[in-house]
């Protein structure tokens, strides 16, 4: 007897989202208590409650709030080869530390690309494996824009950079040196969020992060202001509060950013829900279904039927923290979070962050890769309670985007380990 998780969606108001989730055994796997969404059809708030079983909570206020869903048909994402050359060279030594929060003997690649459902561990191997997922190469580099947006589509602040980059310090698999880069202590991988260039009151500004091996070890987290000319540490407990004035939290990017040792994860179920996995769209405008209103937040592409997991994860060892739990809906080939629902102290769904995804060849004229890579043309970040959003997308195609999603790039990224210091920050920034 398989058990089969379904998602009952209750109401929402203004300030309450109400959410049940029942837990019903059932003698036949994958059997639906809705309608099975075909290919070419579109799912609107009309129709939405016939398709509910294939529609997370979040995305179904994205519906009523004037998306529209264009059914098409699953594309596989294969991981680049030498992903899978990695994972199949390795994964077989790594272990998993009796409390959950460490990986022994990993190496590279996906450190277990097996899933049982049934095994006790398996919301913990499916969150290391989204912690070494192949989207994230030896390093990758991207420009963005932010729009804080309110309720009638307007742009209150609009940030920009042509600069996020990630370099692994782990886990190397194209570029030497390889496995690793040596650090004392041992780090997973640096990332970097600027220097922003607009507005002009946080010209200048970057946020610096590092994340060691170490489990009990936090993340080293910096933000150079350069208007007060000082560099602030930011401490564990503020990774929940919002950036720039937004509704990002550093927590919530990519849907998951956060050390998974400092959560605890439970599998709520297997499940075959819509995901938007090949966009068909990438930078433009009409990307979002609208130009005013909460249309305006909200993607309209393609999506697809494809398995993903549903964990919930509390931030057990968060003492100060913002938000009681989220649900992560890690889509099972790629175990990118595609949505990110985040609830908030009482229990009630907040916020909602929603990745969408073009797994082709490449987007850009320039740059061409040997494997399909999973580019990410917007993200929705949506404060359903207060009813705002950030919205993220690439520059557009009337920008160059000289720095868009280069992966493997190195030095013409600028994506090397020197430039992962609070030194570097601030000569950028000036």
């Amino acid at each position: 007897m398989v058990a089969t998780l379904r998602l009952v969606f209750v109401s929402w108001s203004v300030s309450a989202f109400a959410l049940v989730f029942v837990f019903i055994a059932t003698a036949t796997p994958g059997q639906s208590w809705s309608a099975d969404p075909e290919v070419g059809m579109k799912i609107t708030k009309v129709n939405m409650h016939e398709y509910e079983d294939y529609l997370p909570p979040s995305v179904q206020i994205m519906l009523d709030y004037g998306m529209t869903i264009e059914v098409s048909e699953y594309e596989s994402c294969p991981w680049p080869k030498a992903f899978i050359d990695a994972t199949e060279k390795y994964s077989s030594q790594v272990e998993l530390s009796e409390d959950n929060l460490a990986l022994h003997n990993y190496t590279a690649g996906m450190p277990f690309p097996n899933i049982d459902a049934n095994d006790p561990a398996a919301a913990w191997k499916i969150m290391w494996n989204h912690e070494h997922k192949p989207a994230f190469s030896d390093d990758v580099r991207t420009e963005w824009v932010v729009e804080n947006m309110d309720d009638r589509g307007y742009v209150e602040k609009m940030l920009s950079s042509d600069v996020w980059r990630r370099l692994k310090w782990e886990g190397r698999i194209i570029h030497d040196p390889k496995p690793i880069i040596e650090h004392d202590p041992p780090m997973r991988f640096t990332e970097q969020w600027g220097p922003i260039q607009t507005p002009f009151d946080l010209r200048g500004t970057s946020f610096l992060s590092y994340r060691y091996e170490e489990a009990q070890r936090s993340d080293d987290s910096w933000l150079y202001l350069p208007a007060l000319r000082r560099v602030r540490r930011y401490s564990t407990s503020d990774r929940s509060g919002t950036l720039f004035g937004g509704d990002i939290d550093q927590d919530s990017i990519w849907g998951f950013n956060s050390k998974p040792e400092w959560w605890e994860f439970q599998l709520l179920g297997e499940r075959e829900i819509l995901v938007p996995m090949h966009t068909g769209k990438y930078g433009t405008l009409d990307l979002w279904c609208g130009t005013s209103g909460t249309a305006s937040w909200v993607p309209c592409v393609k999506w697809e039927k494809r398995k993903v997991w549903l964990i919930k994860g509390t931030p057990e060892r968060l003492p100060v923290y913002a938000f009681s739990k989220r649900h992560l809906w890690v889509d099972q080939e790629v175990f990118n979070v595609t949505t990110s629902e985040i609830f908030d102290k009482a229990g009630e769904l907040w916020k909602v962050w929603q990745n969408t995804f073009w797994c082709t060849e490449s987007v850009r004229d320039n740059r061409v890769y040997e494997d399909k890579r999973l580019f990410t043309p917007a993200i929705a970040m949506i404060d359903f309670q207060l009813r705002h959003t950030s919205r993220i997308t690439p520059p557009g195609p009337a920008n160059p985007m000289e720095h868009d999603w280069m992966f493997e790039a190195s030095e013409e990224s600028l994506n090397l380990p020197e430039f992962y210091t609070i030194a570097s920050v601030l000569n950028e920034g000036r």
